[in-house]
């Protein structure tokens, strides 16, 4: 098939390409201040809510993307915030959408976290459980799941079931949708239109997959928004200062992780040497490694508290994420 649409898009994708120094090249998609930007924005939500309807498999309508929401601003300076998708859609039903391209230690137990999170909040004090509505994790990821490979399927549906009738589950609240984007075979793109989406979202340039859905009016208007945030030299200002400051926050934690096993190496010298043991000398170094990598972890913690100070999240939800105590936290935030 013959892409005939080329004019509008290609002058775009060549702007776009040439003011980022990549001749013909669109922002990378994976980076999620852009996913967020082209899929969490309500003047695209035909564009989400046809990727909603392929993933969960049904008919998606009323769709409100929670703009209210949104960590991104619009201004130079938005570099934090967790840059997921929230969207409502149907009779009540709420999804959360979420890319990631490294690996997350706690992945399982963050999708559930976020899954309750949202779940809790539909229904108010003195208010009855009928007003509680199906809620959706979605997490999109770029790398194999381990806990997951023995499954050949890149889409993989989580629901609550019986353990030994497992076609029966108990309640169809709570649904958890992993699409991992490495499984997805060559074949696949030519009969699984989600699959070429996932594709789409791992390369923006790739011909193959842009001319096999050229005919697709939504996957069009996907490719043509994205061109404009390519053009954009204040949005390309926003992706890479939001890159930087994602870079800098790890060499924060690498340097405070350093500081403190020096800090304590050299505390558990000085103290041996006061013993005037050989032992006292090995048993302060042992020691002083300890502390020094419990500093270390301090430091660690109390940056990402800071962060998360900033983007108003509850002291009490601050403390449950970095184990800090909300005395501390309340201390960072003065």
């Amino acid at each position: 098939m013959k892409i005939e649409k080329e004019s509008k898009f290609a002058k775009k994708c060549t702007t776009g390409g040439e003011k980022l120094g990549l001749e013909n090249k669109l922002l990378n998609l994976k980076d999620d201040i852009v996913f967020q930007e082209l899929f969490g924005r309500q003047k695209n939500s035909a564009i989400t809510q046809h990727l909603l309807s392929l993933i969960l498999q049904k008919e998606i309508y009323n769709i409100d993307i929670d703009v209210n929401k949104r960590m991104l601003g619009n201004r130079k300076d938005s570099k934090i915030g967790r840059l997921d998708i929230r969207a409502k859609f149907n009779d009540g039903e709420e999804c959360n959408i979420e890319l990631q391209v490294s690996l997350h230690k706690y992945m399982e137990k963050r999708m559930l976290f976020y899954w309750a999170s949202m779940y809790q909040n539909k229904v108010g004090k003195g208010e009855q459980y009928d007003k509680l509505k199906p809620t959706i994790s979605i997490l999109i990821v770029d790398y194999n799941v381990k806990e997951l490979e023995e499954i050949e399927k890149y889409h993989t549906i989580w629901n609550l079931r019986e353990q030994e009738y497992n076609t029966k589950i108990i309640t169809e609240d709570i649904e958890m949708h992993i699409l991992e984007i490495p499984k997805i075979k060559n074949d696949e793109i030519l009969k699984d239109e989600l699959a070429l989406w996932l594709k789409f979202i791992e390369d923006p340039d790739n011909k193959e997959v842009n001319e096999k859905m050229s005919d697709n009016r939504f996957l069009d208007q996907a490719r043509e928004e994205l061109a404009d945030l390519s053009d954009d030299p204040d949005f390309q200002y926003m992706v890479l200062s939001r890159t930087l400051f994602l870079m800098d926050q790890e060499v924060y934690k690498e340097q405070a992780m350093e500081e403190g096993r020096e800090e304590g190496i050299k505390k558990g010298i000085e103290e041996g040497k006061k013993e005037g043991k050989e032992e006292g000398k090995k048993e302060g170094k042992k020691e002083g490694k300890k502390e020094g990598i419990k500093t270390g972890e301090k430091k660690k913690q109390k940056e990402i508290a800071k962060e998360l100070i900033k983007i108003n999240m509850p002291i009490e939800q601050i403390a449950k994420v970095t184990g800090l105590k909300e005395e501390e936290i309340r201390k960072l935030n003065k």
